[in-house]
Formats: structure tokens, sequence, C-alpha cells
């Protein structure tokens, strides 16, 4: 009887391994499995001055498609730069001039996002009924993006130039590296006005004095788009995204932050 006790004893414990074994076997094909789920991530990097609509999209996209997007944001160089040394980055959404013209990257395709509008804008306390009365007297602090690194920053100075402002104000200017630092510094009042793009300038409309638009006649085009980094074409979410970015939902969304 003993004996028959414990061979049932020992069949148990043979069951029992079993199990654990085949326990083990699916937790080791799930672990295997968490990599290639972490792998569909989309990494895009972008002109600060864009982080309100590109966080937008991404946020919609990710309902969309089911792909996460990990955005980055900083001046043009700063971007560039970073999709260099990242091979995770797949798109790098910014003026197609720049772009066109970056030595350090190329790019595949450009996924159109829209047209950027230069404004200049005043904090509360200050009121401007023209773009010229930033030559008044009472406007002693003018700031603007790094021209070499933000589109805004070139469309500023070009604006100063073609409209004869540009030696009146020279000794007020003050350059910034990004769109948002100009932002912050109009919210501060530490400034009289300042030179942003529209969708900023939309973003903050509540906190700072007001702006007026630019006539697009006075600076270059600026065509906004998603350039599509050389050899990354294949990297998770970059074909789902451009077809996004052609749906109703992202044409709202770029359309409601000025694009």
């Amino acid at each position: 009887m003993s004996v028959h006790v414990f061979s049932i004893a020992g069949g148990f414990r043979r069951a029992f391994s079993g199990v654990r074994s085949i326990l083990a076997l699916v937790v080791f094909v799930l672990a295997g499995a968490l990599p290639a789920q972490a792998a569909d991530t989309l990494t895009i990097a972008a002109g600060a001055g864009y982080k309100r609509p590109v966080s937008e999209l991404a946020a919609a996209f990710e309902r969309h498609a089911g792909v996460k997007v990990e955005p980055f944001f900083g001046n043009m160089g700063q971007v560039l730069a970073q999709a260099v040394q990242s091979e995770q980055v797949a798109i790098v959404i910014g003026d197609q001039a720049f772009l066109e013209n970056a030595k350090q990257l190329g790019f595949g395709r450009y996924l159109g996002a829209g047209r950027g509008r230069l404004v200049v804008a005043w904090p509360n306390g200050k009121a401007l009924t023209r773009p010229a009365d930033i030559a008044e007297a009472d406007v002693a602090r003018i700031a603007l993006p790094d021209v070499r690194h933000a589109v805004y920053g070139k469309a500023a100075s070009e604006y100063l130039a073609r409209s004869g402002l540009a030696d009146r104000v020279k000794d007020r200017l003050l350059t910034v590296s990004t769109v948002p630092q100009v932002t912050a510094y109009l919210v501060s009042g530490e400034i009289d006005a300042g030179f942003i793009n529209l969708t900023d300038a939309l973003g903050v409309r509540e906190r700072i004095g007001g702006f007026i638009e630019i006539d697009p006649e006075q600076y270059g085009e600026i065509r906004i788009v998603g350039g599509v980094v050389e050899g990354r074409e294949g990297l998770p979410g970059v074909h789902a995204f451009g077809d996004f970015l052609e749906t109703p939902e992202a044409k709202a969304i770029l359309a409601r932050h000025g694009l």
C-alpha cells in the first residue's frame, strides 16, 4: 500500500513539474513578445513652435492607429542633431525649405501639414494697431527667434528688411533660441513686442495683449511638412502617420492651430 501511495505522489510531482515547465515556457514567450510591442513606437522631432499641434496630432494618431508616438521638440538645429544621432527619429516636422537645405540629413519624402504664418504679438498692458508700430518710442524691447535655426526668426528678419523697419529697430532686437521663448517673454511682460507664429499666438491669446498677422508677401512662404528621414521609411507607424495627416480629423487639428 505504501508503495502505491508513493507512486501516486510521484505522479503528482511529475505532473506539477510539467505544468511549471509549460508556465515557464509561456512566460518566456510572452516576455520575448514585449520588446516587439515596445518597438512599435513612432518617434517624431519637431520645431518647438509646433509643440501644441504636434502633441495633439500624436494623441489623435495613437487613438487612430494604436501606434505610440514619442515626440521631441527644440529649435531646428537641435531637432536635426537629434535626428542624426538617433536612428529612431523617423519624421522631422518643420519648414520644408529648411529641411531641403539640411546638409547632415536627407529626406525621402515630405508629408504636407500646412502653411506657417508670422505674427507680431504684444503683452498685456500694450496695444499695437499695425505691425509698423513696433518702431514707436514706447516699444523698447522686441524679441525674435534665432534667425539661423528658427524659420520664424528668418521670416521676422525678412519682414523687417522688406518693410524698411530693420534700421529703425535694430538696437531694440533681442534674439532668443525658439518661438516658445519669445512667447514666454510676452506672457511675463518682459518685452514690448515679439515675433512668433500664429500657432503659438493662438495657444496663449488669453495671456497676452494681442497679435497681428504679418502680410505673407513680406516674408518667404513657410511650408510646414513632415520630412520622412531617408532610410527610415519602413519604421513602425511612418506610412500610417502619412495617411492620418490626410484625414479630416488631422486637417481639423492643424487648422485649429493656425496651419
